[in-house]
């Protein structure tokens, strides 16, 4: 509603109109006519009523990246996947585009972000750091009250993603792995190599892995904070994978394979020059060894999202399962 108050002064007189609503921030302005008042209170009105009405004052005063810390501040990424969301956001916060006022950010800013960092980046990696931004930017609307006119991340175009990965193990490459593995200079390598296979576990999970989450009498293995929604998820044990953990050698820390990420992506680099096998990740070993319960172990969808940590069944079919028709032929009869 539009209020009017006449004010008079010694030498002049304003109309001063108040616009308020409930769930917004009232709106004053002072005009020297009665008509200039209401045309304006009108105007304000009407922005109300189609809801393109808000105090921008906030955002004018803050840049892409005063949000984008606030967001980190707050522990809004707790229960994510801390390691990749802080990481996200150190990129977008090292990026000119963080200088960025965050009432003039527009598609323009988003579209000269993508021309720098496609050089460097994948389109997965891309679409990753626009949700991320489009994430951020509601949050400050809806729960910091930092009102803008929209979100402009939501007119961005996600980029065509390729294909999903479909490489896994074949012929003899498993066994050639193992032996290099064992001859790396690494004596964790060749077990890790092994426990994955077995087990179809992240490479961080295989990473964090503790003496003290093994439970010895069930032969279950208890992973710490995963991936998914940072729960942590039981997995039982294959004697081999159980046999593998058995007979690692005590460390100080805690830790059954005490390496870095970078010391492990290293050594597996070394192996890959080694055998002169190409394109082939370690990632790649968890949809080899899902593939291996599918096909050779029987185990229906449900006992390997249980062990593989998948949320959503529709990934684990569709990204990490490849069957080999050839070899389901004898199956059909």
């Amino acid at each position: 509603m539009a209020y009017i108050l006449k004010r008079k002064w010694k030498n002049k007189t304003t109309y001063r109109v108040q616009v308020t609503r409930k769930g917004f921030k009232s709106a004053f302005k002072s005009f020297p006519t009665r008509t200039e008042a209401k045309k304006w209170g009108r105007a304000m009105e009407r922005k109300l009523d189609t809801g393109d009405f808000s105090n921008y004052s906030e955002a004018s005063k803050l840049t892409l990246g005063d949000i984008m810390r606030r967001y980190i501040s707050e522990g809004y990424h707790v229960n994510k996947k801390d390691k990749s969301i802080k990481g996200r956001v150190k990129n977008i916060c090292n990026d000119t585009i963080a200088d960025t006022n965050l009432l003039r950010f527009s598609t323009r800013h988003v579209a000269e972000f993508r021309e720098r960092k496609l050089k460097h980046w994948s389109p997965t990696t891309f679409n990753k750091h626009k949700s991320l931004l489009s994430i951020v930017i509601d949050i400050s609307m809806r729960d910091w009250e930092i009102y803008l006119p929209h979100n402009p991340m939501k007119l961005v175009k996600k980029l065509k993603q390729p294909n999903p990965r479909t490489r896994v193990l074949v012929d003899d490459e498993e066994q050639r792995l193992i032996e290099a593995c064992a001859s790396s200079g690494c004596i964790y390598l060749k077990p890790m190599f092994e426990f994955s296979i077995e087990t179809a576990i992240r490479q961080g999970e295989l990473l964090k892995i503790r003496y003290e989450n093994i439970n010895f009498k069930k032969r279950t293995l208890l992973l710490k904070d995963t991936k998914n929604k940072g729960l942590d998820r039981i997995i039982p044990l294959s004697q081999k994978a159980f046999f593998i953990l058995q007979s690692q050698p005590r460390q100080f820390d805690g830790r059954v394979f005490p390496l870095t990420c970078n010391v492990l992506r290293h050594y597996w680099l070394e192996v890959m020059r080694k055998t002169k096998i190409e394109n082939l990740r370690w990632h790649d070993l968890r949809r080899h060894a899902i593939s291996i319960m599918f096909a050779e172990k029987n185990l229906s969808v449900p006992e390997v999202q249980l062990i593989s940590g998948h949320a959503d069944p529709t990934m684990l079919l569709n990204t990490y399962t490849r069957l080999d028709p050839e070899k389901l032929v004898s199956k059909l009869g």
